[in-house]
């Protein structure tokens, strides 16, 4: 089980801990698809860029549950 995660007086419960860690990993997993070029054969880069945040996040949430 998580813990909340105390920042200069501020306290993080484990969701927020979640998605401010999704952030650095999505945009690594970005960088590489554009490297790549996988998105260019995305229709709209801006809601897959969405779905894939949160399928990062759901996958964090999972992982910290464990």
């Amino acid at each position: 089980m998580p813990i909340d995660f105390e920042i200069g007086g501020v306290y993080l419960p484990p969701i927020a801990q979640a998605l401010l860690l999704a952030i650095p990993v999505f945009m690594l997993l970005d960088w590489g698809l554009r490297r790549v070029g996988l998105l260019r054969f995305v229709w709209h880069e801006a809601l897959f860029e969405g779905a894939l945040y949160v399928c990062v996040c759901a996958t964090l949430i999972l992982l910290m549950g464990a």
